[in-house]
């Protein structure tokens, strides 16, 4: 079984962003670890300062996206200033007000709310002299980045996720699982995050057991009830640490013996009468509509785990038959006009995950 998409030692290879967005997510993130690295020595101070300077940072990633004029202030703006490092950047209040009057996309209430008890520590420890913290300080001083830090991963790679493409989305989710899985508080911290959720899950008669990962009570199995009615979908994933193991139930077309697959790339082999397919054979629906019949949809791409031609129909919705990823829709790339999970806006110009886009017009 192939799970090499579930390694973290391992990114998906796909076109860079620009070099300016690339530049302050690898800034930001670099920053976000020294803040983690600092408060795991002991040294708060430092911790809240380089947490904070990671945040004003990634809140102008999607300003930069959007256009780098955006992240700078001052009544003459020069590209090649700013190329060099000398502009007046945006303060966090601009870059707050800018995201919502000209993106649209405000910073939620309650975002601002954990955000802002970050900048008031930061602010006392760069212009007051501070003593050396009390426990029950720097426990305080944790449970805060604690929530800063996952409100901010979740507004990177959920409400902002149209800003970015998979790059982006895979470093975030990276660095938040190993914390998560490295760290017992951090854990602990995620999990009353989530807590209401599971709850709700709870009342569904979802069953919820402990995750052998971070140890929290938060593992839960899933069926998808769009997917094809020949198999069972299921996904087992610790809403904490985000381990996660897809499987299909499935009925062997030969034997009728019950099986399990998991994700991967192997043919399906049955462990009862040795009846072999290929995954894409045996998971992929004949039912099509007209539009799937016409349009050349099938088999599509999958973001998930970088697979070109994965994806293929299932029940109502596409199932990518490597890393059993299910998606409601898919989308078409407006340059190289492949279908997949999901596709950037402007992709006329810039392009999708399996395509370089408009090379001319982006070196123009």
């Amino acid at each position: 079984m192939s799970n090499h998409y579930r390694d973290l030692s391992y990114e998906p290879q796909r076109p860079e962003l620009s070099q300016d967005v690339k530049a302050l997510i690898d800034n930001g993130l670099d920053f976000l670890e020294k803040a983690l690295e600092e408060l795991e020595s002991s040294k708060p101070k430092f911790s809240v300062v380089s947490f904070w300077t990671a945040v004003e940072i990634l809140l102008k990633v999607p300003l930069v996206h959007e256009h780098w004029t955006l992240a700078c202030t001052g009544k003459k703006i020069v590209r090649s200033k700013y190329l060099a490092g000398d502009f007046q950047s945006v303060t966090y209040d601009d870059t707050c007000a800018r995201l919502g009057d000209i993106l649209e996309r405000p910073l939620p209430k309650a975002t601002m709310e954990v955000f802002d008890k970050i900048r008031q520590h930061r602010n006392r420890m760069v212009h007051f002299y501070h003593p050396s913290f009390t426990d029950a300080e720097q426990h305080q001083i944790q449970k805060e980045q604690a929530d800063a830090w996952f409100a901010l991963n979740r507004l990177m790679r959920d409400e902002w996720k149209s800003f970015f493409e998979v790059r982006l989305r895979w470093r975030l989710a990276h660095n938040e699982t190993s914390m998560l899985r490295g760290n017992a508080f951090y854990a602990a911290v995620r999990l009353k995050h989530i807590q209401p959720e599971l709850d709700e899950l709870a009342r569904n008669d979802t069953e919820i057991q402990d995750c052998h990962q971070c140890k929290q009570r938060a593992l839960v199995t899933i069926k998808e009830p769009a997917a094809d009615a020949r198999y069972v979908l299921e996904d087992t994933t610790c809403k904490v640490c985000f381990v996660s193991t897809p499987h299909i139930l499935i009925v062997c077309p030969k034997c009728n013996k019950n099986q399990v697959l998991f994700n991967g790339e192997d043919d399906f082999v049955c462990i009862e009468c040795g009846f072999n397919s290929s995954r894409m054979a045996l998971l992929d629906s004949p039912l099509r509509t007209i539009d799937e019949q016409t349009q050349n949809l099938l088999p599509a791409g999958c973001t998930n785990c970088m697979s070109p031609e994965s994806v293929c129909k299932s029940g109502d919705g596409y199932l990518c038959v490597v890393c059993l990823a299910f998606y409601q829709e898919l989308k078409q790339c407006g340059h190289c006009h492949h279908y997949s999970d999901f596709v950037p806006e402007l992709s006329f110009m810039s392009g999708c995950a399996f395509c370089e886009g408009d090379t001319d017009f982006l070196n123009g």
